[in-house]
């Protein structure tokens, strides 16, 4: 995922001095706008982060790689639907047309 989606909050130094502490370490929350989201977006131009929570993700036990040959592009994705309907835990997929 993206670095916001990692991020359950920080605190920030704001241009005028302000100290800004955002987010929650709940696992969802929909009060208000997603100030954790836009003050990880704007990169330092909106303020400082001083202190940051994230989630951390296990280092898998293994990797797997594969390599499948299709005659169509609509097999393909019919191949990435399949997996997807199946729950099969895929990292990443590429599709190269060639």
């Amino acid at each position: 995922g993206t670095m916001r989606s990692n991020i359950h909050s920080l605190t920030t130094i704001l241009p005028n001095g302000t100290i800004a502490h955002c987010g929650s370490n709940t696992l969802k929350s929909s009060a208000g706008y997603d100030v954790t989201s836009l003050m990880t977006g704007s990169e330092g131009t909106l303020g400082i982060i001083t202190s940051i929570a994230v989630k951390l993700h296990p280092i898998p036990t293994h990797v797997v790689a594969a390599i499948c040959s299709f005659d169509t592009v609509q097999e393909a994705a019919n191949a990435v639907t399949m997996m997807k309907m199946c729950d099969v835990p895929v990292a990443r997929c590429e599709l190269l047309d060639g």
